[in-house]
């Protein structure tokens, strides 16, 4: 979703801002965030709004007392708690809660989070980096989020402000790994950024045929990017020479040589590493489950594409198959040992769960569901797979219990819910009880009669009485 301006926002929206603007001049706080709140909910891409938007809670908060500051606190829970349940499937109306929340008090950063979380799930980067600048400046040692925000300054091509931000976190974290690489990388880029290596128009213009031109651009990206971790690398391996102990080389190394796709060589250095800190760093452990599975997923790439070429060859369909089986295997395992380390973590098993789904280990997802649905990100899913796991278990009665916990938590009838609902119908169905399982397939007909076979669903016919 691109940020908007002024000029291309709809013309309600435009009334709202401007009313904002001049209730802000009279100083009418109340009413002028009223109007913004108003304005980003029909238009939650403007920038320039939310700017202003945020500068009017700031100046409002000036004049409350601590009474009203402590009453406040109060209105906040709620609020977030609801944004935080529907971010991952409505992240703008998760935005507008959260801006709720900050217009009780725009320093709280939990409701900053949630914004930013929000944007970033709504594909708003600039508003995610806007809202990360706030969050960081109230909160200068919140060195996660100043990581987050220097990721975004990066994806945004702010090259130069990702790397002055990295280097004010090494001022006060020196052996932060991330920001070594972080500082490294936005270096480089910055470098090529203006070296004008990205700026294709010196040659585009010149190659009449545009396909060859994009083409050749790709092809320049790829050969630069090969030399560049090449260069890296012999530039860490003479830094080993001389300091041939150091974990922070050898673990650039081992990135450096999976991102070139020697995932042996990357193994030996990260696998190492993680030995000798007797696995005390958990981003490390993810770094070799990561590369673990890529090693396996890139093989099953390459013999996928051979099969593609030749469908009916026995001994590569025999390659694919236990290859997709040793993958599975393998997440399986790296899933296993992550929960077990972390058995309070309930993303971990939350993702656990699906992967026994998916291996047809009915029995053990379903307690690894139960166990995430505490996790708020990931309730409704969980809900919507114990359903699933229910019914393959034959106990309709349990999925149906399921499935309306999941429905109670979403608002709309979007995706998501059409699926849970279609669901329950198929558990009232399997139940027998048709009466039921035509009335939500009727709620999907309202808003979408072309959904799967609801059609056919509601319009069958019963078979008449002998």
């Amino acid at each position: 979703m691109p940020e908007k301006t002024l000029d291309n926002i709809n013309r309600m929206a435009r009334e709202q801002y401007q009313k904002a603007l001049s209730a802000m001049e009279r100083n009418n706080y109340d009413y002028a965030i009223e109007m913004l709140q108003q304005c980003l909910a029909l238009e939650p891409s403007f920038l320039q709004g939310r700017k202003h938007l945020r500068a009017i809670q700031m100046k409002r908060a000036e004049t409350h007392g601590a009474f009203r500051r402590a009453m406040s606190g109060a209105k906040l829970q709620p609020l977030m708690m609801k944004a935080r349940a529907i971010l991952a499937k409505n992240p703008t109306e998760a935005m507008v809660l959260s801006e709720q929340a900050l217009s009780e008090d725009p320093k709280n950063s939990q409701a900053l989070q949630l914004l930013a979380e929000a944007a970033e799930t709504a594909n708003l980067p600039e508003i995610t980096a806007q809202t990360l600048e706030h969050l960081t400046k109230l909160n200068p040692r919140d060195i996660k989020s100043a990581h987050w925000l220097a990721r975004c300054y990066s994806a945004l091509s702010r090259h130069d402000l990702a790397r002055d931000l990295y280097d004010r976190i090494l001022q006060s974290h020196p052996n932060d790994y991330d920001a070594q690489k972080g500082i490294k990388d936005a270096t480089a880029h910055g470098a090529m950024q203006t070296g004008g290596w990205d700026d294709a128009k010196s040659y585009r213009d010149i190659i009449k045929d545009k396909d060859e031109a994009v083409s050749l651009e790709q092809q320049s990206r790829v050969v630069r990017a090969e030399d560049m971790i090449a260069n890296l690398i012999q530039e860490n391996l003479t830094k080993l020479n001389t300091d041939p102990n150091s974990p922070v080389i050898r673990r650039e190394l081992g990135k450096l040589y999976g991102q070139k796709g020697d995932y042996d060589r990357s193994l030996q250095y990260l696998e190492a590493i993680f030995a000798t800190e007797a696995g005390a760093d958990p981003t490390l452990e993810k770094e070799i489950t990561e590369v673990r599975q890529k090693r396996v997923s890139d093989r099953l790439a390459v013999k996928k594409t051979q099969l593609q070429a030749t469908p009916a060859d026995t001994s590569l369909q025999a390659e694919v198959a236990q290859l997709e089986r040793e993958f599975d295997e393998l997440q399986l395992r790296d899933a296993i040992r992550i929960v077990e380390k972390y058995p309070n973590d309930l993303m971990y098993r939350y993702d656990l769960g699906v992967l026994y789904m998916k291996t047809g280990d009915v029995q053990n997802a379903i307690e690894q569901f139960q166990r995430s649905i505490g996790q708020p990100q990931r309730r409704v899913p969980s809900l919507n797979y114990l359903g699933q796991c229910f019914q393959q278990l034959g106990l309709h009665d349990l999925a149906i219990d399921q499935y309306i916990k999941a429905i109670e938590e979403l608002p709309l009838m979007d995706g998501v819910k059409k699926e849970i609902t279609y669901n329950l119908g198929a558990a009232y169905e399997a139940l027998g009880a048709a009466d039921k399982a035509l009335g939500e397939f009727k709620k999907i007909a309202a808003v979408d009669f072309g959904y799967r076979d609801i059609r056919a669903k509601i319009t069958r016919r019963p078979s008449p009485k002998p």
